[in-house]
């Protein structure tokens, strides 16, 4: 059981040429829907693009993109198993849209897309405005956690690039999707080759290119021969970080409360989504300044824990810099803690010390579920 990615979304994107060897296309397609099936076996996630579904030009009954596909793994499993997905991430499934999805979607996928809409799929509408389809694609970086990609253009390249930015893992596949001329994810995939660092942090680094190379769709392998390689190689992959943004001085008469909520409660609910955890001067620093490895470390986190019990200067900055960078942001602090103006509009989890472990683990639970999805609060500068 490949349990490291319990929690976490993968992100199929791509596209094919219209006149590809249909053959291939077909393979690509029972690929993509064994993996995604895969993924949902093993609690993971899934980040798609709601709309329309271009067909191959001789073969209309081959899609040229692969969402859709991925939706047919969704109902097909869920008919007979129950998702072991972590609560607290919110529906395991996200299908992002332009603002005229509905208009988008094929007759034929009409009742595909009823059928699991609301039933473990969430649906994140794109604001109206210019570069809609950049807007599309930086919510999906924010929502995913790894990218797999494979032929596609300049979206899958823009993708690649919001990805690695965000510190998150890309793998590209080299199956030649296009014609014409080389597909994105070819042209990334020997990068990849080149300099792994920059796509994925595989464990231990010096074995990175050989694994990756393990993943070539050179001569359309056996699916399952290569399910074994791909779920292998995500094993490598570091888990998602989540910074804890907290009082850490033991002086201060709340330090006790705080200890207690963090290692009774957050503690339980991060790991048990998939998460590793960071948190200063508990965990080993290796900069010679702590104030480095602190924003370091919420650069590269993909969810910040702040907790403002004690209003101290340190989480009020660690706070505003992940607002600023975007980051999934959840907010907690002690009852009775009154927080200035400029938040006190801001979804906050204030935890009580009069009620059980149990009890804040489901309330906590049920708040990092409602709001661990919620948009930035600095919109993409696409959107403005």
């Amino acid at each position: 059981m490949h349990r490291a990615i319990r929690g976490r979304r993968i992100h199929f994107a791509g596209s094919a040429a219209d006149d590809i060897e249909p053959d291939k296309l077909r393979f690509f397609h029972k690929l993509v829907k064994h993996l995604a099936r895969r993924t949902l076996e093993e609690g993971g996630g899934l980040i798609i693009t709601l709309g329309s579904e271009p067909v191959h030009k001789s073969r209309n009954e081959l899609p040229l993109i692969f969402d859709w596909t991925i939706l047919e793994a969704l109902v097909e499993y869920q008919r007979s198993n129950a998702l072991d997905w972590p609560e607290m991430q919110g529906m395991p499934v996200v299908a992002v849209g332009l603002p005229n999805w509905r208009d988008r979607i094929p007759e034929r996928r009409k009742h595909l897309w009823e059928s699991v809409v609301s039933k473990n799929v969430e649906l994140v509408q794109v604001k109206t405005g210019l570069s809609v389809g950049g807007v599309l694609r930086e919510q999906q970086a924010a929502l995913g956690d790894i990218l797999v990609a494979a032929g596609g253009g300049p979206g899958v390249e823009h993708l690649a690039e919001l990805y690695i930015s965000n510190r998150k893992p890309v793998i590209p596949l080299d199956i030649q999707l296009k014609t014409k001329r080389q597909g994105a994810a070819e042209r990334l995939s020997t990068l990849a080759m080149e300099n792994p660092e920059r796509f994925f942090a595989y464990k231990p680094p010096e074995q990175g290119t050989a694994a990756y190379s393990t993943l070539s769709l050179n001569g359309l392998p056996n699916v399952e021969e290569f399910d074994k390689k791909f779920f292998d190689f995500l094993l490598h992959l570091p888990k998602p970080r989540v910074f804890f943004a907290r009082l850490m001085d033991k002086d201060m008469p709340e330090f006790d409360d705080v200890e207690k909520f963090f290692r009774n409660v957050a503690d339980y609910i991060v790991i048990d989504a998939g998460y590793e955890r960071f948190e200063s001067k508990i965990e080993a620093s290796r900069e010679a300044f702590l104030n480095v490895e602190t924003f370091e470390m919420i650069f590269g986190s993909s969810l910040v824990i702040a907790d403002l019990t004690g209003l101290r200067t340190n989480c009020f900055t660690e706070l505003g810099y992940a607002l600023g960078l975007k980051k999934k942001v959840i907010m907690t602090a002690k009852e009775g803690t009154k927080l200035p103006f400029d938040l006190a509009s801001f979804p906050c989890y204030f935890w009580s010390t009069e009620i059980s472990d149990a009890q804040r683990k489901t309330s906590f639970q049920l708040f990092m579920r409602k709001n661990i999805n919620r948009r930035a609060i600095v919109p993409p500068l696409a959107s403005r």
